[in-house]
């Protein structure tokens, strides 16, 4: 039984539908596997409390070059946005993004 359910906010349902059908199923199952099933809140390598306050996002989760930004209210995950590793450069919606 899920600890959270996941919400997905507007800008990441729109996230997510860019990626690949391949990613966007292999993303589903392992945001519920990680923030819902899981404690979403309980830090590991590939789940973490962002170092830097950015205002939207408390968390990050990775999986693989895919990496999730969320936060938890209650009884919910709410994803708030979705985006790709490059390099050093994290890319959300085509846009370069600095934390």
């Amino acid at each position: 039984m899920p600890k959270r359910a996941v919400r997905l906010g507007p800008d990441a349902v729109g996230q997510l539908k860019a990626l690949s059908a391949g990613e966007r199923s292999r993303l589903k199952a392992a945001m519920q596997a990680a923030l819902g099933d899981d404690d979403a809140t309980v830090e590991n390598k590939n789940r973490f409390r962002l170092r830097r306050s950015s205002g939207q996002f408390e968390f990050e989760f990775r999986e693989g070059d895919l990496r999730v930004f969320y936060r938890v209210e209650e009884t919910q995950v709410l994803v708030d946005a979705v985006g790709r590793k490059r390099g050093s450069q994290l890319v959300i919606g085509g846009r370069k993004i600095t934390l």
